[in-house]
């Protein structure tokens, strides 16, 4: 392999691991712990997938718009492990977990790329 070929290799390398981020996606946790989503409110790009999980033994639900009144674009009745989405459109999503609405509630805010 000659000099030129390692350096347009290398180059090509840093460029795929260092260039930016349209097409890529990425999945972001929210963790349930002691009855509350955590981080609360958080930020993703456009194709991104959003994975609850649940740490406690304590049945929970995930349920998009704003207590108590679901809009239907995502809903886990039960989330007893893990539940995912992956958000297609921007824009603002509100959720509740529907047997603790008083206190769980978080937000889904959306971004294009």
């Amino acid at each position: 392999m000659t000099a030129k070929n390692v350096l347009f290799l290398t180059g090509l390398f840093l460029s795929l691991l260092l260039g930016s981020r349209n097409g890529w996606t990425e999945t972001v946790e929210v963790k349930i712990i002691k009855s509350t989503f955590i981080p609360a409110v958080i930020k993703v790009k456009k194709g991104d997938t959003v994975r609850w999980i649940n740490t406690e033994e304590l049945l929970h639900t995930v349920a998009s718009g704003k207590a108590p009144m679901q809009d239907k674009k995502f809903h886990a009745p039960y989330v007893k492990k893990e539940f995912e989405v992956t958000f297609d459109k921007a824009g603002f999503y509100d959720y509740y977990c529907e047997l603790h609405q008083a206190i769980m509630r978080g937000v889904v805010i959306v971004e294009d790329p």
